[in-house]
């Protein structure tokens, strides 16, 4: 099937996706969103509404699309063009500019597919540009392997709670790697770590229900960083829920928590991480 590249005018990350594939000698068209070809992407958006991640400041370029598949954003092209479908899940679209490259996410693939996934992460620092890294605690081989090659310029972690929660929301991850990469993490030069502040499904005695992470739980991230980590000092945030990005159905209809409702996450977190601070 033929690739088409739809990017925009002076966007550095649609240039590298096209000299790679001319460097590849791979045959593809090229269609200007915002010039030549911007009624086919108005059509093309149309039709694929759903797939086409849409940030605050517009479309991220370039789209890949070739038959029915569509990629979106550097990292997750230029996976797509060097091991296929393969590297799912370990990229997404992102939200940083310039010379900053987001969306690369450690936790989210195959580990058997490693060796793909240095490839590209190579390839991007051969562009001059620099990579936030991003893990949930899973993978953490694959995460020390990334350190030690410094492909990464900035590691963002995610705790989603402590130990104990874990295995309600991500069951493939045990409570020795989540602390194993704590620590890798912690070693970094540039990083922090955060817990989103949100509802959860919970199995109880008369059914699911679903409530928010109790401050006290948050409190208990923060212990597990700092166990791991080895101190107190380590950079935390705290974000706000949004229901409108939730996954779950059952997530959507809850109302954010107040300015002051988050206080009390912050103040609990700051027992174990004084550098704790709301998004």
């Amino acid at each position: 099937m033929s690739i088409t590249i739809f990017s925009a005018p002076g966007c550095l990350r649609c240039k590298i996706v096209k000299q790679y594939l001319a460097d590849a000698e791979r045959d593809f068209q090229d269609s200007d969103a915002l010039g030549e070809a911007k009624e086919r992407f108005k059509a093309f958006y149309r039709n694929n509404r759903g797939k086409i991640h849409r940030r605050p400041d517009g479309i991220e370029f370039p789209i890949l699309c070739e038959g029915e598949t569509l990629k979106q954003g550097l990292p997750m092209v230029l996976g797509y063009l060097i091991a296929g479908s393969a590297l799912d899940g370990f990229f997404r679209p992102g939200l940083l500019h310039r010379q900053w490259i987001d969306g690369i996410y450690v936790s989210g693939g195959n580990p058997v597919q490693a060796q793909a996934f240095i490839e590209v992460l190579l390839f991007l620092k051969r562009q001059n540009l620099k990579l936030e890294i991003e893990t949930s605690g899973l993978n953490a081989a694959l995460l020390k392997q990334v350190l030690e090659q410094r492909f990464a310029d900035r590691v963002v972690m995610e705790v989603k709670g402590p130990v104990e929660l874990y295995a309600l929301l991500r069951p493939r991850v045990g409570p020795e790697e989540i602390k194993k990469s704590i620590a890798l993490v912690s070693k970094s030069e540039s990083y922090y770590f955060y817990t989103t502040i949100a509802p959860i499904v919970r199995e109880m005695a008369d059914g699911e229900q679903a409530g928010y992470i109790s401050p006290q739980e948050v409190g208990a991230a923060a212990e597990l960083i700092k166990i791991a980590a080895g101190d107190s000092k380590q950079p935390y945030r705290l974000r706000a829920f949004d229901p409108r990005t939730a996954e779950d159905a059952k997530l959507k209809d809850f109302e954010p928590l107040s300015k002051n409702e988050l206080f009390k996450y912050r103040t609990m977190a700051r027992k174990h991480q004084f550098k704790t601070e709301l998004d």
